[in-house]
């Protein structure tokens, strides 16, 4: 291996110089990556590229390492300068699907594979074998979308009132209402007790069947922050707050921000929030999380953690998981229904089987919609705090603290400002919105690739 060339490959800095959409921040964006796999997927190419410039034969990169690649010819002076380095012209060879250069490049790719076990050790399976990030899951695509099912199901329901009506009248008729109204209640509490248990438990199973080296395992503090909470706001309090901590950003006492010292700033998150306070200058928070609450850094984020949430949404295993909790709440609700119908149509009083059962369409709603969620808020966080992060030295990461314990973590001195945005209610809605994408992107790319050959 030449170790000077390989050195030289890693420091190279792909954000250089330093941007609001940058390479990698764009690179994220543009395919729903997580902050580590976009680092994975960036040092994978880097890896492919030193493989190109000492090989004299054709190598083939994955699909993910040519996605990397098609942003990094992109950004042509950045390409240029690489190449430089590299002391090679690297080409991209696009694949014509032509039956003579099949043979060409299946033998680049067993040839890269065994360059790279030579020099790197195994390849990771995230990288060299999948096509996206989320195949990494192995969840299979439900046949039936969600909204679909509900749509039939709700059909269903109409269609089924008057038959169970026939078949539960006589039932009905020999019980009384206080009774009724009492076994009702303990039904329910009793079902959506079962339902918890049991929605708990499988989608516990459906985390069990990610790969271990999946993007799920390597998530970074406000992902989960934003996973648990939903919000992208709480990021951005956690950074601003670490800002403050180091004395970086000053906390005044008409509760405006100012920022002291912008080259204590270390990650992109913080260069960017010193960066819109430096131009706003001393100002109060709400007026600086509206201008950050857009920026692709933060809103990436939640691009990506809700491109996850409804990656698992969509899939089989999630699906039959949803159709079965709908089954047995129709169930549930059908029988208040129809004791609600009974009661009617015999001129019974009936305002509180009414009232239950409006409650109960209301908490079926809540608790279906919750569902969709629950892998997020509940499931990954909890997958984290017992399985993940003991084996991990994370005591003395805020991050990580600041994801297992909340606003508690914030300082003092902050709160007041939180307090300050929360009564103005900047946002009018849903603060984690993600926004959309911004930026152009290439004109034309090839269908796949199949390697690259040496250039000068």
């Amino acid at each position: 291996m030449n170790k000077e060339l390989w050195d030289n490959i890693l420091q190279f800095n792909f954000d250089d110089p330093p941007s609001e959409y940058g390479f990698t921040t764009r690179l994220a964006n543009e395919n729903v990556w997580t902050k580590a796999f976009t680092e994975l997927a960036i040092l994978e190419y880097k890896k492919f590229m030193y493989l190109a410039a000492t090989s004299e034969m054709m190598v083939s990169p994955s699909e993910i390492v040519d996605t990397v690649w098609h942003q990094h010819l992109i950004f042509t002076q950045s390409y240029q300068s690489f190449c430089t380095l590299i002391g090679k012209q690297i080409q991209h060879i696009p694949s014509t699907h032509n039956r003579d250069e099949f043979e060409k490049f299946s033998q680049a790719k067993e040839r890269t594979q065994k360059l790279y076990s030579t020099i790197f050790g195994e390849q990771p399976k995230s990288i060299w074998e999948y096509h996206g990030m989320f195949e990494s899951l192995n969840l299979d695509k439900a046949q039936i979308k969600i909204r679909t099912f509900l749509v039939f199901g709700i059909l269903g329901f109409i269609g089924l009132i008057t038959p169970c009506y026939f078949l539960l009248k006589p039932i009905y008729l020999e019980i009384n209402n206080p009774y009724f109204v009492i076994g009702f209640l303990a039904l329910c509490i009793l079902t959506f007790s079962g339902l918890e248990f049991y929605n708990q438990k499988k989608l516990k199973n459906i985390t069990r069947e990610f790969d271990e080296d999946s993007f799920v395992y390597q998530l970074q503090p406000y992902e989960l922050v934003y996973l648990k909470t939903q919000r992208l706001d709480n990021i951005i309090n956690g950074t601003v707050n670490e800002l403050i901590k180091n004395y970086t950003i000053i906390v005044n006492s008409d509760n405006t921000l100012e920022l002291i010292n912008p080259d204590n700033a270390h990650s992109k998150e913080e260069h960017q929030i010193t960066t819109v306070l430096g131009e706003l200058g001393r100002t109060h928070y709400p007026q600086l999380l509206r201008q950050l609450i857009n920026k692709p850094i933060f809103w990436n984020t939640a691009k990506c953690m809700d491109a996850f949430q409804k990656y698992i949404n969509k899939s089989k295993k999630f699906g039959n998981l949803f159709y079965a909790n709908f089954g047995v709440l129709t169930v549930l609700l059908m029988l208040g229904f129809i004791r609600l119908t009974t009661g009617i149509l015999r001129e019974k009083p009936v305002l509180q089987i009414l009232i239950l059962t409006i409650g109960l369409i209301i908490l079926i709603i809540f608790y279906l919609n919750r569902l969709t969620k629950l892998v997020s808020t509940q499931t990954i966080p909890e997958l984290y705090k017992t399985d993940i992060l003991p084996t991990r030295q994370v005591a003395d990461d805020w991050q990580w603290q600041y994801f297992l314990v909340g606003a508690t973590l914030l300082t003092a001195a902050f709160i007041p400002v939180i307090s300050y945005t929360e009564k103005k209610d900047i946002f009018g809605g849903d603060s984690g919105s993600s926004g959309s994408s911004c930026g152009s992107s290439c004109g034309s790319s090839c269908s796949s690739c199949g390697g690259c050959g040496g250039g000068d």
